[in-house]
């Protein structure tokens, strides 16, 4: 499990910051566009794990912010992604904490604590099984989990 500099991998925003679209970023490895586009803006963190990226980026959107979660293959496919956000909450992504071999701890909104387990294969898992705040494509299986538990308020 490796945290990846901006110089191995980061992100360009692609249109207006301001703009009214949902903000959509390419993929930049080792300096190069991959031609690849993910949703967000903001590169929080990009780590390596096994043959795998973890692709933390936000949204950028004052008084509503999102964190996007991505895992990607080689050939920077999405193999699962999640997003944590929700109405009016005002997330900031801080304090990312490598567990090896295979978690990540970070704070972003709920006032708590998350917890990411990156999975070694595909688990089955029911759709809206998710904590509060935690979204996810409709899908039955998953590549890794989210925990945590955010207050009420959402703030």
């Amino acid at each position: 499990m490796k945290l990846l500099s901006t110089s191995e991998f980061s992100v360009r925003l692609i249109g207006s910051p301001f703009g009214e679209e949902m903000p959509r970023s390419e993929l930049i490895v080792d300096g190069k566009p991959t031609g690849k586009v993910i949703d967000g803006a903001v590169l929080e963190a990009a780590i390596r794990w096994q043959d795998l990226l973890l692709v933390l980026v936000t949204d950028n959107i004052m008084h509503e912010e999102t964190l996007r979660v991505y895992l990607l293959d080689t050939n920077f496919e999405v193999v699962d992604s999640a997003w944590l956000g929700s109405m009016y909450a005002t997330g900031v992504f801080s304090l990312l904490e490598l567990q090896p071999p295979n978690k990540i701890r970070f704070l972003f909104f709920g006032g708590t604590d998350w917890t990411l387990e990156l999975l070694n294969e595909q688990t089955f898992a029911l759709p809206f099984s998710e904590p509060r705040g935690v979204h996810r494509p409709l899908k039955f299986h998953r590549r890794f989990k989210i925990s945590g538990n955010p207050q009420p308020d959402g703030g």
